[in-house]
């Protein structure tokens, strides 16, 4: 066994992104105004939640899975790679090779965030205006992206066929 040093560099930018995660999900996010009467602020957390009552199930699945799910088990992923000490062993080249097929994923939410904001502000009936939570959110993807290229710097390239 090969016991790997540390980047307290990378553990602190892998907490700032958890802690990142949890307020860009919570706090507004997005006010949605109707006609310049009817408006209405929501999380990401609160926007999912909307729509699983209003009965869209399939989209609140969607939408909790990468902008929930999947930034969440990065992040886990990526602390269990950042704790080994033996970047070898078949556990952390699991969670390595999860890291990477999640992380082809992980700008999906950001992406769907944009298209519908373009989409509500592109029609005469809404205006989209973002807030803190939004940019936090962001920002977390941003840190957690930056986090997991320091450890494949410190643990290398994932093996092939990952």
């Amino acid at each position: 066994m090969t016991a790997t040093r540390r980047d307290p560099l990378t553990g602190l930018m892998l907490l700032g992104a958890l802690v990142l995660l949890g307020f860009g999900l919570f706090l507004p996010a997005v006010t949605v105004e109707q006609f310049f009467i009817f408006d209405s602020t929501k999380s990401v957390a609160g926007a999912i939640a909307a729509l699983f009552a209003q009965g869209h199930v399939l989209l609140s699945l969607v939408v909790a899975t990468f902008s929930l799910v999947f930034p969440l088990a990065k992040l886990v992923l990526s602390f269990r790679i950042w704790i080994a000490r033996d970047p070898a062993s078949p556990g952390v080249q699991r969670a390595i090779r999860w890291t990477v097929k999640l992380g082809k994923w992980s700008m999906l939410d950001v992406f769907m965030a944009a298209l519908v904001v373009a989409i509500l502000t592109l029609g005469m009936i809404a205006s989209v205006e973002a807030h803190v939570g939004l940019y936090i959110f962001g920002g977390a993807i941003v840190v957690a992206m930056l986090a997991a290229h320091r450890l494949e710097a410190q643990f290398g390239q994932t093996p092939p066929g990952a």
